[in-house]
C-alpha cells in the first residue's frame, strides 16, 4: 500500500476502482482493511479512498503529533489533495463509528470537501455531563491498554455486546476481525481513544444545519442508541434520510454487507443527480 509524507504522518491508503471519488473512514480498533469486503460487493464505477486513520493500521506518527478529530482532517485533506481530489471535484464521504464521527467533524468543519456524506452508527457529540463520563472512561481504557497490552485488549474489545452481532457470520469471518485489530499498536490505540474517543469530541449538533450536501444516517435495528441519534441527525441535517437495517447491531457494513452495500449505492447514485430537497425522510432495510 503507498504511503503519504506528512509533516507529523506517514499516511497509509490504498484507492481502488475508477469513478467519482468516495472516500472512507473505519471505525476504532479496525484499518482501511475492513472496507474490502464492502468494496468487494460494490457495483462498479467508483474510486475507493481508504486511509488508516491516525494511530491505526500502518499509519505512524511522530513523536508527540496529536491524535484529534482536527488532525485527521487535515491528513484527509493531504490525501485529497494528493490524490487530485480538490475543492472543485469534491469526494463522497462515508465513515463508521469513529470514523463516521470524523466524517460529521469533517462535514461541520470542511463542507466544501464534500459531494455527500453517510454515517454508520454515529452521533454528533455528548451532552456535557456524559461527555465528562466519558473522557474519564477512554483515558482509563487507554490505560488499560498500555498495561495489559494489546492481545488482552483485543479480546476484551471484541467480546463486547455492541460487536454480538459479528458472531454470526461465524469463526472464520470473527478470527479474521480478530487478526486486523492485532494489526494495531497499544500506543497508537491508546493515542486514538485519549484525542478522538466520543468523550474528546466536541458536539456539533448545532453546526451540522449548515451542512447542505445530501446525507445518509445508517443505524442496525438492533442499535437502539444510535438509530436514536440517526434519527436525531436527520432531524437536524437539511438533505437527509435515515436508513435502519434490520437484523443487525453496531457494525451493519460487517454484520450484512451485502444489505449495506445496497443502501450505499442507493446513497451514491442519489446524491450524484440530487438537487437539495431540504427535506428529510426515513426507511428500514430487510
Amino acid at each position: 500500500m503507498p504511503i503519504l509524507e506528512g509533516a507529523d504522518v506517514r499516511l497509509n491508503y490504498f484507492v481502488a476502482g475508477e469513478g467519482p471519488p468516495v472516500t472512507l473512514l473505519h471505525g476504532f480498533t479496525q484499518s482501511g482493511r475492513s472496507w474490502q469486503e464492502v468494496i468487494d460487493t460494490m457495483p462498479a464505477g467508483w474510486r475507493w479512498v481508504v486511509p488508516d486513520l491516525r494511530g491505526h493500521g500502518e499509519t505512524r506518527l511522530a513523536p508527540g503529533a496529536p491524535c484529534t478529530m482536527d488532525a485527521c482532517t487535515a491528513d484527509l485533506e493531504l490525501l485529497w489533495d494528493h490524490l487530485g481530489i480538490d475543492r472543485r471535484l469534491r469526494t463522497h464521504l462515508v465513515g463508521y463509528s469513529m470514523g463516521g464521527r470524523l466524517a460529521l467533524h469533517v462535514a461541520a468543519r470542511r463542507p466544501e470537501r464534500l459531494l455527500s456524506m453517510l454515517t454508520i452508527g454515529a452521533h454528533a457529540g455528548l451532552e456535557e455531563a456524559a461527555r465528562e463520563r466519558r473522557r474519564g472512561g477512554d483515558d482509563a481504557l487507554a490505560q488499560r491498554i498500555e498495561q495489559d497490552g494489546l492481545e488482552a485488549f483485543v479480546n476484551y474489545w471484541s467480546a463486547l455486546p455492541l460487536f454480538a452481532g459479528l458472531e454470526r457470520r461465524g469463526p472464520a469471518f470473527v478470527a479474521q476481525l480478530r487478526a486486523e485489530r492485532m494489526r494495531n499498536t497499544t500506543a497508537g490505540l491508546a493515542a486514538s481513544l485519549r484525542g478522538m474517543g466520543a468523550g474528546r469530541m466536541e458536539p456539533l449538533w448545532d453546526e451540522l444545519g449548515r451542512v447542505a450536501v445530501p446525507c445518509t444516517f445508517v443505524a442496525g435495528q438492533l442499535d437502539h442508541g444510535y438509530v436514536a441519534s440517526a434519527s436525531r441527525l436527520a432531524g437536524i441535517v437539511p438533505n437527509s434520510r435515515v436508513e435502519v437495517v434490520l437484523r443487525t447491531g453496531h457494525a451493519v457494513h460487517q454484520e450484512r454487507p451485502e444489505a449495506f452495500a445496497r443502501v450505499l449505492a442507493a446513497h451514491l447514485a442519489a446524491a450524484e443527480t440530487s438537487e437539495t430537497s431540504g427535506r428529510s425522510s426515513s426507511s428500514t432495510i430487510a
